[in-house]
């Protein structure tokens, strides 16, 4: 029997800045601002789980499964919002916006399953498993505005508040045969799930009611290192994209829900193959993954003459993705004074989706193509030398005329050095090197920051670490992030902490007969 538990407590205080403009290609700059966003957040977080499992002592194969969890995750969140906009189209005029949103959202899930395996024979299995999950969560929004003559929140925006109640009942059983023959084994089988979930919106004047049977197939194919699985699921709307109130803590990003939104049929399959030379110390992964959907949950997206946008989910036919991945690594190890190994490895992805842009209809289909690769070089442990690098490649087109083309492109290399001289001293030091082809003007297009450490070990067996970091010795202090979705590029140009002093003391407490942890090198360095 397996029993574990934690209770974890977070805090979060987040001040972000953004300044926004809208232009358009034909009638030039729509609008710009500026908004402040001030995001408080606490989140209160407990979790169990318990699994018991017992083989037959009298018949070879037999065996079953009982596992029980539970989560309970208290959210609580305060975001105030403080803008000034400038609309220049169709008339000029300025803009205020101040608000507090309070938003609370306590949620439990309990789930219990059961799996049994009989066996029927040298060939056959019959395998029989279960699940029962129940959710009961509560998202309430109060959104404030502030009063006129003290300035506080206190005036209540019944508009933009809602409160929502969710009750979820869930239930899997599924069956199947498993058929092994030498090196191959097949395992057809059914599922049938059972959904019962409550909807309660204060601002509707009836419960959404959702309620599904489906069977379900499953197979599974395994043949040496090779391994295929299919199997069809049914998933009901996120609660988030049911509530119709509108979230415009950012004035420019306005969400709002969208209560008749059907659950979504989602056929899936994934291939899996490894492959493992001990002597040759060589690893390849390769992993592969896909699926299409019916009644998919998009974003309709209106951008309207100030270029505010507006999202509302709602479901479409034709979304598919595909993708996959592999790597291969290698190691040599003649010398056992020197150690060289390189990898390399690449995703490569495919996704086609509806798009919805102010009332027109057409497809898009994205492709993301990323490679790395790294070269390694370790003298003895008392010199590592370790080189990353990969480039990304992203490009979308649309069935529409009315949309180009979009592309994206990044690069990036590291370098991480360690010596281990003298005895009880390590030291580190580690640059790395972003590029970036599309930004706009006033953003860098490229950056780079160095880290670098000294360590001191000390104490019995070296358990005992001082570890005094330098970060960002370049005082670079920002990280630019691209993305591309639904015929938009969005820049991310975030201030990190830059150039500061660190130290920090480590005990590490091995078990009788537990490797010594090498220090150094442990990619405490982040970017």
């Amino acid at each position: 029997m397996q029993v574990s538990a934690n209770y974890t407590i977070g805090i979060q205080d987040e001040n972000r800045i953004s300044d926004i403009a809208s232009t358009n290609t034909k009638l030039g700059p729509l609008s710009n601002g500026d908004i402040f966003q001030n995001n408080k957040a606490n989140t209160y977080y407990y979790r169990h789980a318990l699994t018991y499992t017992r083989l037959s002592k009298t018949k070879k194969g037999r065996r079953y499964t009982i596992s029980h969890n539970m989560d309970v995750n208290n959210r609580f969140n305060d975001y105030s919002t403080d803008s000034r906009t400038s609309y220049l189209y169709p008339t000029a005029y300025d803009s205020l916006l101040r608000q507090l949103r309070e938003e609370g959202v306590p949620r439990t899930d309990i789930a219990t399953s059961f799996n049994y395996s009989e066996p029927i024979s040298k060939a056959f299995t019959l395998r029989i498993g279960g699940r029962y999950e129940y959710s009961k969560l509560n998202n309430a929004i109060t959104t404030f505005n502030p009063n006129s003559v003290n300035q506080k929140f206190d005036v209540v925006n019944n508009l933009l508040s809602s409160n929502f109640f969710r009750e979820s009942n869930r239930a899997f059983l599924g069956t199947g045969f498993e058929f092994k023959h030498k090196d191959l084994t097949i395992t057809p089988g059914l599922r049938l799930l059972l959904q019962s979930v409550n909807n309660i919106l204060a601002s509707l004047p009836n419960p959404i009611k959702q309620k599904s049977n489906d069977l379900l197939p499953t197979l599974g194919v395994t043949y040496k290192q090779f391994n295929f699985n299919y199997n069809k699921d049914i998933s009901l709307p996120g609660y988030t994209n049911l509530i119709p109130v509108a979230d415009n803590t950012n004035p420019y990003m306005i969400f709002k829900g969208n209560p008749d939104l059907v659950p979504a049929e989602r056929h899936n399959f994934s291939v899996n193959y490894y492959f493992n030379n001990t002597k040759k110390n060589l690893n390849i992964g390769l992993n592969a993954n896909g699926g299409f959907s019916k009644n998919d949950v998009i974003q309709g997206v209106i951008v309207d003459q100030r270029g505010i946008q507006t999202n509302t989910p709602i479901n479409a036919d034709g979304s598919v993705n595909y993708g996959i991945n592999y790597n291969v690594n290698r190691q040599y190890k003649n010398n056992p004074k020197f150690i060289l190994s390189w990898n390399f490895g690449a995703w490569y992805g495919f996704n086609r989706s509806r798009l919805l842009f102010n009332g027109e209809s057409s497809t898009q289909e994205t492709y993301n193509l990323q490679q790395w690769g790294g070269l390694n070089f370790n003298f003895n442990d008392k010199v590592e030398i370790n080189n990353n690098g990969g480039f990304g490649y992203n490009f979308t087109n649309y069935s529409s005329k009315s949309f180009k083309q979009i592309k994206i492109s990044s690069y990036n290399i590291s370098t991480e050095l360690i010596v281990r001289m003298p005895k009880h001293v390590i030291w580190e030091s580690s640059i790395n090197y972003s590029t970036n082809g599309n930004t706009i003007p006033g953003l860098p297009k490229s950056f780079a920051r160095w880290n670098a450490a000294i360590n001191f070990t000390m104490l019995k067996d070296e358990k005992g670490v001082l570890r005094i970091s330098m970060f960002d010795i370049l005082n670079s202090g920002k990280s630019i992030n691209t993305s591309a979705n639904r015929n938009m590029i969005t820049i991310n140009q975030t201030n990190v902490l830059s150039q500061y002093l660190m130290a920090t003391f480590t005990y590490n407490i091995r078990a009788i007969g537990g490797a010594k942890k090498k220090v150094g090198g442990e990619r405490l360095f982040l970017f």
